[in-house]
């Protein structure tokens, strides 16, 4: 693995992982302390997401450090400091471009004409949306501490994507497209993971009341013949992040095998005062 890797994988690789180890929904983590997560309810811009997360891979490779030199201060680490952290948040309207189409500076400004900002990011695949309504959740954790491989991992956040619509009653599934979706048609979630050093960045995106107008703009992850749907959409009503919120800390629960607690950390609080 190289120091800093991104993975969007198709289900092709994921199928393969899933008939083998990734089969059982849940394994015994090495660690027993408590998952923490951090809520944030006002939207924020893209660029401080990246932020944000990159403080908190640092302060995950720091504890891991630590821990290396010290394995007694494991036992420090408990539901006021826990070694792993899942950011949930919302972003404000912005586009993200993939590596495959970088340097298209025309697509970029047609884009930040509608209103949303353009983001050219590290990740494979191609244009993608992300905005107000729709729960994005970067989980910041050591994969080797819930023994899985990449494949495996990503596989885990895609059936923690399922069991959180299933609790809706929507019933979704992967295909061999990436992402999680509602039938073969209907993509209902993106993911991209990043991992350096085994620590995990990014992670997905759900829709829930998402303005879906805004994917009319793109060709979302380069798939002219699919659609994008919702929660709301599914059901017909609107289903809200803040009502999503808690169903996904019960899925990340059961899929991950440990109790998510909410958490602050000071050097997350200083950078959004700073920001919002």
């Amino acid at each position: 693995m190289t120091r800093r890797s991104l993975f969007q994988l198709s289900s092709g690789l994921t199928k393969r992982c899933m008939t083998t180890a990734c089969t059982a929904s849940s394994t015994q983590p090495v660690r027993s302390g408590p998952m923490g997560y951090i809520n944030i309810t006002r939207p924020v811009p893209y660029d401080v997401g990246l932020q944000l997360q990159d403080l908190l891979v640092q302060r995950r490779h720091r504890l891991t450090d630590e821990l290396k030199t010290n394995p007694l201060l494991e036992k420090n680490h408990n539901a006021s400091n826990p070694l792993d952290v899942v950011l949930l948040l919302q972003h404000t309207p912005t586009f993200t471009a993939g590596r495959r189409i970088r340097g298209e500076v025309e697509e970029g400004k047609r884009l930040k004409a509608l209103g949303a900002e353009y983001v050219e990011t590290m990740r494979g695949g191609q244009v993608t949306f992300h905005g107000p309504g729709q729960l994005v959740a970067y989980p910041i954790l050591d994969i080797r501490d819930y023994k899985l491989t990449v494949r495996c991992y990503v596989s885990r956040l895609e059936k923690t994507i399922i069991d959180a619509c299933k609790t809706f009653d929507v019933d979704a599934n992967t295909t061999e497209n990436t992402g999680v979706w509602v039938g073969q048609d209907d993509k209902i979630a993106a993911l991209g993971v990043h991992l350096q050093r085994y620590v995990s960045s990014h992670g997905f995106a759900l829709n829930c009341d998402v303005d879906l107008g805004w994917y009319k703009q793109i060709v979302p992850c380069g798939l002219p013949e699919k659609k994008v749907t919702s929660l709301s959409k599914q059901l017909d009503r609107r289903v809200s992040v803040a009502e999503t919120v808690p169903v996904m800390v019960h899925s990340f629960e059961k899929l991950f095998g440990k109790q998510l607690v909410p958490v602050r950390i000071d050097e997350v609080d200083s950078l959004l005062d700073s920001y919002l």
